[in-house]
This record gives structure tokens, sequence and C-alpha cells, in this order.
């Protein structure tokens, strides 16, 4: 059985040329939910990562060669390997703050429309 993993980040970066391309679009108040959850689990992911930086510091767990292959295979599962937790939670980090382009382009492009029409009305009727 092959394990054969999905690339999320190049699925959400084909989701960001299509919607440059106008293939896809997000209403505004649906991407502006949709970073909303972002935020909170990146903070999460984040907080993650943050409490898992101390298991790469190893300690003694004694001298019996069980104890230390033991340790090692510890060590190998938090840190150092494509596998490890570092890079999982790197790797979610990173689809997820692409996810995050596709959605906060919706809040410039709104932005900018909301700007230019503020700008046009205001070339029409100077003074309103």
């Amino acid at each position: 059985m092959t394990d054969s993993q999905p690339n999320l980040i190049a699925h959400w970066q084909e989701l960001n040329a299509q919607a440059d391309a106008g293939t896809v679009t997000i209403p505004p108040d649906v991407a502006a939910k949709c970073d909303t959850a972002c935020v909170a689990y990146l903070a999460h992911l984040n907080d993650m990562r943050r409490k898992a930086s101390v298991l790469n510091e190893t300690k003694s767990w004694g001298d019996l060669k069980s104890a230390q292959d033991l340790q090692a295979r510890f060590l190998r599962l938090a840190t150092g390997t494509d596998r490890s937790l570092d890079a999982i939670l790197q790797q979610h980090i990173e689809v997820i703050e692409s996810m995050r382009m596709l959605f906060r382009r919706y809040f410039h492009e709104t932005e900018a429309a909301d700007t230019q029409t503020s700008a046009n009305i205001t070339a029409l009727a100077p003074g309103s």
C-alpha cells in the first residue's frame, strides 16, 4: 500500500491562481469567516509548535541501551525528519497561510472597489 498524501499547498495555490483568473469567487462575508477560522487555527498550531519545541531537549534516560534507543526514537518523532512533529506542524501552518492568501484577497478587492467607488462619487458630486 502506498502512502500517497495530497499536496495541499499546491491545491490552495491552484485555487489562488483560479481566483486570479476570475474562475473562483468567494463572497466577502464567507471569506471573512474563513479567515477568522484560519487565524484561530494558526494560533493553535503556533502554540502547539511552541509547546513541542521542548521535545528536542534531550535528557539522559539512563545508561541502558533500551532507554537510549527509546529516547532516540522519541527524538526522531519530535524533530529532524520530514515526518516528525515539527515538520508536520510547519506543513500545516504553510497550508493555512496559503488558505488565508485566498480569503484575504477578497478583503483587498472589496476595499479597493470601495475606495474606487468613493473616489468616483466624490469626482461626480464634489462636496457631497
